[in-house]
């Protein structure tokens, strides 16, 4: 039998493909994707912790919630450092394997995450559909919060090491899988997944459609932001600013 696993990650690093394909393959319980959203399935985990700040009822809440061990896709910027300490306090507990999925390029994370803000074209085919209203002149893009992006750069970055922080802790070695790495050279995406598969007990040989969800996953799907760069007011502004900022500034993680 294969082990649970958190894939802890942010928004806009290709988290939702990865977690479809892993969820393919994995016998373990699935649940919606970044549950710990304050508007998601255990959503009232996070807004009890925030309305009295109760580590008791934290812990049992997130022990109830693992109880059956599902594999799950956490977003841990969008909740409290409390919050993600306890998750992976109880999740190594239950023998979960923890997997981190970043993006090297943060400042195209960052813009990606804006873009989609701005356009409501957060994935599918209505990325397509509203991408091409946008181009063609029929749908007005929002502007974009450049001060509100630039912070919210900041609060990742203090996230990133909060959990670094955390892993370190509760003696965890994760799985450190880069957007890029997965992504931009097929061969070598195909590879890593095949390390991460096995890293939570996984066999390849055993599921026969393997190759075929992997093709898909790395090939078929993307979002290819950078068309509508120029068409969203602030954004070339905001890509300019963050390269700046972040030129000097690199991510704490160490891929494995």
């Amino acid at each position: 039998m294969s082990h649970p696993y958190i894939i802890w990650t942010m928004r806009r690093t290709g988290g939702t493909t990865l977690a479809g394909l892993l969820e393919a393959l994995s016998e373990h319980p699935q649940i919606t994707h970044e549950p710990f959203n304050p508007d998601r399935l255990l959503g009232y985990i996070t807004n009890t912790w925030f309305a009295g700040g109760d580590e008791a009822r934290l812990e049992y809440d997130i022990r109830q919630a693992l109880a059956t061990c599902p594999v799950i896709k956490h977003c841990y910027e969008l909740c409290a450092p409390e919050l993600n300490d306890c998750l992976m306090m109880v999740a190594s507990d239950l023998g979960y394997r923890h997997i981190i999925l970043d993006r090297r390029a943060e400042d195209d994370r960052i813009l990606s995450l804006e873009l989609a803000e701005a356009t409501d074209a957060w994935g599918g085919s209505d990325v397509r559909a509203i991408y091409g209203e946008i181009i063609v002149g029929n749908r007005t893009p929002r502007p974009i919060n450049i001060d509100g992006a630039v912070t919210h750069m900041e609060h990742c970055l203090g996230a990133r090491r909060r959990l670094l922080e955390i892993l370190h802790r509760h003696g965890q070695a994760p799985f450190m899988v880069y957007f890029e790495d997965v992504y931009s050279d097929p061969a070598r995406g195909c590879d890593l997944v095949r390390r991460l598969v096995e890293f939570v007990g996984l066999s390849p040989a055993e599921h026969p459609g393997y190759d075929a969800l992997v093709d898909e996953a790395l090939l078929t799907r993307g979002q290819n932001s950078a068309q509508i760069v120029h068409f969203v007011p602030g954004a070339l502004e905001l890509q300019a600013i963050l390269r700046t900022q972040l030129r000097h500034r690199p991510l704490p993680f160490v891929a494995s």
